[in-house]
């Protein structure tokens, strides 16, 4: 039974028996008189206990943890059966921490914490505690036994609302492999839904051919004529051309550049196809490569298959790379020397972000 409606049962009963009382010493009451006071009562008691109420909810500050193991399909299928030993005591790990605090509840290899809390470093404190019991208790040759953290603030009743905030703060805690935990942030999901949204566009603007390629001529002012050209991808939607300033950063950002450096190199080789069948002139074409297809392993292997589809000749074409976005595991300098053993290559936007002379070594 709800506490409350104890309370209001034993306000009766004390009601009751000063109504008897005055009955005992014959003081001259009306019932009705006796019914309205114990109803006012009741009233008055119940509109000072909601005002308590409304007050330990606003007080009584509430989080969502989600916390997932780091890597577990691996650990699960390198240790095999030692996955479900790591699931369980990683729980009794963050019970212990948390039970005087808050409701553990495992799910799926996830653990959803309701937690009650004092302010932020609080819990950034429980999650370091939980996260360094975790590695000191398992001591595994290959990988290490972390987690990450996802936390959303709850300020309203939403549960499964509150919920889902708090997986997609752990999922971007995960992106960030030095960080252990992550707050939800309203503005940075809005931001991603935002460019997740014009990523589909473009990946549905490759499919539909929305992509075209255009021919900038290169001028040589000091002979005062044209030496070459630049294949530049242009995105045309409803007849006009999309600015690449719209689009260019999440295009990076994802990786959506590798797909378009392959369209770009598959539309230059076909129409310099043409143009031998042709027997038509032309000057040497320049393809742009950003980063993220530089750092690509098999990337060389790639263009040389190209290259060789259409019968194209690697004199005809020279690889520009962009020094944009440097992601990847493998260094720029190495890849682009590698390259240059093979093709034409210059790098376009020297001096821009992070170029550095160790590149024309």
């Amino acid at each position: 039974m709800d506490s409350r409606f104890l309370k209001i049962i034993v306000v009766d009963i004390l009601l009751f028996f000063v109504c008897t009382l005055l009955f005992i010493f014959d003081y001259k009451t009306e019932p009705f008189v006796i019914i309205l006071f114990a109803v006012i009562l009741n009233l008055i008691y119940l509109y000072l206990d909601s005002i308590k109420i409304r007050f330990d909810m606003i007080s009584d500050k509430k989080a969502i943890i989600n916390a997932n193991i780091d890597n577990f399909r691996l650990i699960k299928l390198y240790y095999n059966d030692k996955g479900n030993e790591i699931i369980k005591e990683v729980y009794k790990i963050i019970k212990k921490n948390l039970s005087s605090l808050g409701i553990v509840k495992k799910y799926s290899g996830y653990y959803v914490i309701l937690e009650k809390y004092n302010n932020r470093n609080e819990l950034i404190g429980l999650i370091n505690r939980i996260n360094n019991e975790t590695q000191q208790l398992f001591n595994c040759d290959v990988f290490t036994v972390s987690l990450s953290f996802g936390i959303q603030i709850c300020n309203d009743g939403d549960f499964e609302s509150n919920e889902n905030k708090a997986t997609i703060a752990c999922i971007n805690a995960k992106k960030e492999q030095m960080s252990l935990y992550s707050f939800y942030n309203d503005e940075e999901t809005e931001t991603e839904i935002r460019e997740k949204r014009i990523l589909n566009g473009l990946v549905k603007s490759l499919k539909n051919n929305d992509f075209e390629v255009y021919f900038q001529p290169k001028f040589d002012n000091k002979n005062n004529k044209i030496v070459g050209s630049e294949a530049l991808a242009r995105l045309k939607q409803n007849g006009k051309i999309v600015p690449a300033k719209d689009f260019i950063d999440v295009a990076e950002k994802y990786n959506f550049t590798t797909a378009l450096d392959k369209y770009v190199l598959k539309e230059v080789c076909k129409k310099i196809n043409e143009l031998k069948k042709e027997n038509l002139k032309f000057n040497v074409i320049s393809v742009n490569v950003s980063r993220n297809t530089l750092c690509e392993k098999s990337m060389i292997e790639y263009y040389e298959s190209i290259l060789e589809k259409y019968g194209i000749n690697k004199k005809d074409i020279e690889l520009e790379v962009t020094e944009r976005n440097a992601n990847g595991f493998i260094s720029p300098t190495e890849k682009i020397h590698e390259l240059s053993e093979k093709f034409n290559v210059s790098i376009d936007d020297f001096g821009i972000g992070n170029s550095s002379l160790s590149m024309l070594r």
